[in-house]
């Protein structure tokens, strides 16, 4: 393409081939030296005779075609220089701003060439990292470190890898990882050293590390025993109080499978560690292993991507205290169920050696012929009933040590207006008992009192055919503490007639000792009528002491 033009002087080809030598000229400068060339050749022509006006024009074609590939070339080196920039930009990128530090150390240790990361991890500028060892910036306790593995790679040439720490200007040291090799480099052997910041992940694995060491320590205290395996189910962990419990050492277990050891693959724990694997789920199972061990165990198995973790305790001798104690209470049971017979027997007894009793009195009302004999064993009579109901009572009812006062008192004064008002409809009974329970000791004589105060309301308070109403009432105001008030709206009980002593009345000397009995206090309050109240503790104070 570019061959000798016919015609053309020597002096054109030795232009021409010059040349060459502008190719990275600018196409302005290429132009003008160009041009001055060819001003040079035309004038030697010239004074030589030899340039005719078609050579002349060959040689004008020849430099222009020339011309034309200087400048294809041109443009070429522009775009290659172009690209050398865009590659030193991106190793800018890559070598100054990479994630870890980069350093070029020569054999003595000193730093050659430090990336910006570097300069960023020191917090130190690249002027006082250059020409400076390396071991300046080392942590002092890991000064040997460094210096045996830098040994190692001039000695070897072979890559080496270790971890120190790195001192920074106004901040704490840092964990570093290090790995270096050695290479030649411009006919000199240097050595080029990546360094990593592992100051959290280090943080991490020694955090890691504390709560591995704290939870087997916590492990290798606690009572119950705790094995792990992996997901072939052979053992990788074993503590003492496992070992102690299963009677082997932990060296025989671990590495060899749970099933080799406890061939009872369809028990009741075989089962249960199979369902927890297979279901992903925590089990519990407690059941009776038999030899060699011959124990009771509870056993909790937790399943994991690594394998099953087991917790266990020995509870051989809960087993046997319950089995002791439901023992107890089977005998118990029967012994409570005798007592509940022979206590109902004792009512029934009771409730009848009263019905003699009360039949005997009656007895002796019919066959005497005095008024007031008669009347004496009336009210006696009555008093054994108002003792037979609390009885009989106890007798029908579940519980053998205490009634219901409620339906007590409403059966009590039905017996007592049966007896005394011979006319229900111009004596009117009211009964306000809340469902207080009593027992059996504090009954009785509250029973007593009822019977005296109401038999008393009954024949003296309405005298002449007289209308009225009597009220009976029992609250607990205050708990643990109980209020009984007979109330009646007849000719009222003379004021202190109540709690007058040596009085010929019977009926009232036996309510003041029954009041002592309970421990209560009795008072006659002031109002149309009578009004009696009395107070008393639900349970006796020497109960509740005892």
């Amino acid at each position: 393409m570019t061959g000798k033009a016919a015609g053309a002087g020597p002096g054109v080809e030795a232009s021409l081939a010059s040349t060459s030598s502008l190719q990275s000229d600018s196409p302005q400068a290429l132009r003008e030296r160009a041009e001055a060339i060819i001003h040079e050749e035309s004038a030697r022509a010239r004074a030589n005779g030899t340039l005719t006006p078609e050579g002349f024009e060959r040689a004008v074609q020849e430099l222009r075609v020339h011309q034309i590939e200087l400048e294809i070339q041109n443009e070429e080196l522009r775009r290659t220089q172009a690209e050398l920039e865009a590659s030193r930009a991106r190793y800018f990128d890559l070598y100054d701003l990479a994630p870890v530090g980069y350093f070029t150390l020569n054999e003595q240790g000193l730093i050659l060439k430090a990336n910006l990361t570097a300069t960023r991890l020191l917090g130190v500028t690249r002027d006082a990292l250059v020409k400076h060892p390396l071991t300046r910036f080392v942590f002092p306790a890991d000064q040997d470190t460094n210096y045996l593995n830098f040994k190692q790679l001039i000695e070897t040439g072979g890559p080496q890898a270790w971890e120190m720490r790195l001192v920074r200007k106004n901040a704490a040291p840092i964990w570093t990882r290090v790995e270096a090799t050695k290479v030649w480099e411009v006919g000199a052997s240097v050595c080029r050293v990546v360094v990593s910041d592992i100051t959290e992940p280090n943080r991490v694995r020694q955090e890691l590390l504390e709560a591995h060491r704290r939870t087997t320590t916590i492990l290798e205290s606690i009572s119950d025993g705790f094995t792990t395996l992996d997901r072939e189910w052979s053992y990788t962990y074993v503590n003492p109080a496992a070992a102690k419990m299963i009677r082997k050492k932990p060296e025989e277990l671990l590495g060899r499978s749970l099933w080799e050891q406890w061939p009872h693959a369809e028990s009741p724990f075989g089962v249960a560690f199979r369902r927890a694997v297979a279901e992903n789920i925590p089990v519990q199972v407690e059941a009776f292993y038999p030899e060699p061990l011959n124990a009771w165990f509870e056993v909790r198995c937790y399943p994991s991507p690594d394998g099953p973790s087991l917790f266990f305790r020995d509870v051989t001798q809960r087993r046997r205290l319950e089995e002791a104690r439901e023992e107890s209470v089977r005998a118990l049971a029967t012994a409570l169920t005798e007592k509940t017979v022979l206590l109902k027997e004792v009512h029934h007894r009771v409730k009848n050696n009263l019905a003699v009793i009360s039949s005997l009195l009656s007895m002796g009302a019919d066959t005497t012929l005095s008024i007031e004999a008669k009347a004496a064993l009336g009210e006696s009579q009555r008093r054994v009933h108002s003792m037979t109901l609390v009885h009989e009572i106890l007798y029908g009812s579940s519980h053998l040590d205490r009634i219901n006062f409620s339906d007590y008192a409403r059966q009590l004064a039905a017996g007592l207006v049966s007896a005394l008002v011979t006319d229900p409809r111009r004596i009117s009974l009211e009964i306000d008992v809340d469902p207080i329970e009593i027992g059996i000791e504090r009954a009785v004589p509250c029973a007593l009192i009822i019977n005296e105060l109401l038999s008393n309301a009954f024949k003296y308070a309405f005298p002449d055919g007289r209308r009225g109403k009597v009220r009976v009432s029992l609250h607990e105001p205050q708990a643990g503490f109980l209020e009984l008030w007979i109330e009646d709206d007849g000719i009222g009980l003379p004021a202190g007639r109540l709690t007058e002593p040596n009085r010929k009345s019977l009926g009232l000397r036996i309510v003041r000792i029954l009041t002592k009995q309970l421990d209560g206090s009795i008072e006659q309050q002031a109002g149309p009528g009578t009004r009696i109240l009395l107070r008393f503790m639900r349970v006796s104070a020497n109960h509740n002491n005892g």
